[in-house]
């Protein structure tokens, strides 16, 4: 994964990619320590707490320790360095308070400042990242806890025996997978006739009528999302431990799958409605977030429904899904998500509106297909007027003479710094861009 996050930084150099360029370079260093982790979950969190552990590793190695040598570097630090440092600080501050103080301290402020422009900050900073990352990658450190966790955790859910030492038979099972199918029952009335509001009103009977759709897409989303995680949790709640062993939970796992089942659909019913947004509004990077996110669910899901079916245990959840969330960043990293945001957005302006301001904050891509003349900007505002059954001329959205002025701008400027870049920098989207431009 890391290696295909390289090659597509030198092919798109989108900041998604970036993001998860660095992402996978964090958990790398993680699994160079921990070579024998088996869930990414684990593996994630270990190399983010171990890579601010590591920063402080070369400075205890370095000071830690009662012999000699220790010793004269404690010394050095605590004698020189420290007070050397804080005296410095103050005499700027002095100085820049004071014009009588600046006077008496003139040479030393001069000598401080021709010290910084001497230096390079650009080299400066380039050696503080490689030290950073250096220390992430190969400084040894103790483990938080999650890796032994790792290694000890199993797939298969194992039955705990216990021992009741009462005059009478205990029925807490019987009494908690009675409660649990009264329960499902009625969950699963509600869900089914939520369903099919949302197929005839959402699925097939949608109409807009001009409103913005935040609260259908926006909180009715993520109102739906947070009830589909509660439906898993009451699930995992039911078939937890020895319940998943208990002779008659027959009838609560066909009401947890089926109720489980139910959310599946629930879940397509939202990407309905994310579809009906982007329908009328455009893609953008959170609705196309959307459908990862809403694919993550399904097989979070799926996996549940796996668990109770097969007597799985809930480290088989994480390591599953972890596993299908590194996938999914992975499958993302392929698509340059501004431009087909770009093409599709500028394709379909007659139904959907096109907001100037985020259209013109795409990255550097774009250009040749975001960078439109001032007639074809006219006659695209034209048709929104028309087709667009809400006010476009709002204060917070651009003009159309507003976005030509800056998107020219953009041009001018990513030429620019295209010609003056050196070859360290170069990649082939960049590439591509310039040559397209050339070209129009």
């Amino acid at each position: 994964a890391l290696i295909i996050s390289m090659g597509l930084v030198l092919l798109l150099n989108t900041a998604w990619v970036n993001f998860v360029n660095i992402l996978l370079m964090l958990s790398f260093s993680g699994m160079v320590m921990f070579p024998n982790s088996r869930s990414y979950f684990h593996l994630l969190i270990e190399s983010v707490v171990r890579f601010f552990k590591a920063q402080a590793a070369p400075f205890v190695k370095t000071f830690d320790g009662e012999t000699k040598k220790h010793l004269v570097l404690k010394k050095v630090l605590y004698y020189v360095i420290i007070p050397l440092a804080v005296l410095l600080v103050f005499i700027l501050i002095y100085a820049a308070a004071s014009s009588a103080f600046y006077q008496h301290f003139e040479i030393v402020v001069k000598a401080i400042y021709d010290f910084f422009e001497m230096i390079d900050m650009t080299f400066v900073w380039y050696v503080i990242l490689g030290l950073i990352l250096c220390n992430a990658m190969f400084m040894k450190t103790k483990q938080v806890g999650l890796y032994q966790t790792d290694l000890q955790s199993n797939t298969a859910l194992n039955r705990i025996r216990i021992k009741h030492f009462l005059p009478f038979k205990f029925t807490g099972l019987k009494l908690q997978a009675t409660s649990g199918v009264i329960l499902l029952i009625a969950l699963n009335i509600l869900i089914f006739y939520f369903i099919i509001l949302d197929i005839v009103k959402v699925w097939f009977g949608f109409h807009w009528d001009g409103n913005y759709l935040r609260e259908f897409v926006h909180e009715g989303t993520w109102m739906l999302v947070m009830s589909v995680f509660i439906s898993g949790a009451i699930a995992l709640f039911f078939f937890r431990k020895n319940l998943n062993f208990y002779s008659k939970n027959l009838w609560l796992k066909r009401l947890t799958i089926l109720w489980i089942a139910q959310n599946l659909l629930m879940t397509f019913s939202v990407m309905i409605r994310n579809y009906w947004y982007m329908n009328y509004f455009g893609l953008a990077y959170k609705r196309i977030a959307v459908f990862f996110f809403l694919l993550l669910t399904v097989i979070g899901l799926v996996t549940i429904i796996i668990k109770i079916m097969k007597r799985k245990s809930s480290y088989f959840l994480w390591k599953v899904n972890s596993f299908a969330f590194l996938s999914v960043l992975i499958i993302s990293m392929f698509f340059n998500w501004d431009v087909i945001i770009a093409k599709h957005n500028f394709k379909h302006y007659q139904q959907s509106f096109i907001e100037y301001g985020f259209m013109v904050r795409l990255n550097n891509n774009t250009i040749p297909y975001t960078f439109k003349s001032l007639e074809e900007l006219k006659k695209i505002n034209e048709t929104q007027e028309k087709n667009i059954p809400f006010d476009i001329e709002q204060p917070y959205y651009l003009t159309y003479q507003e976005y030509y002025e800056r998107m020219c701008d953009k041009k001018i400027n990513f030429i620019k710094r295209y010609k003056a870049q050196n070859w360290l920098e170069w990649n082939l989207a960049d590439y591509l861009t310039y040559k397209k431009l050339c070209q129009q």
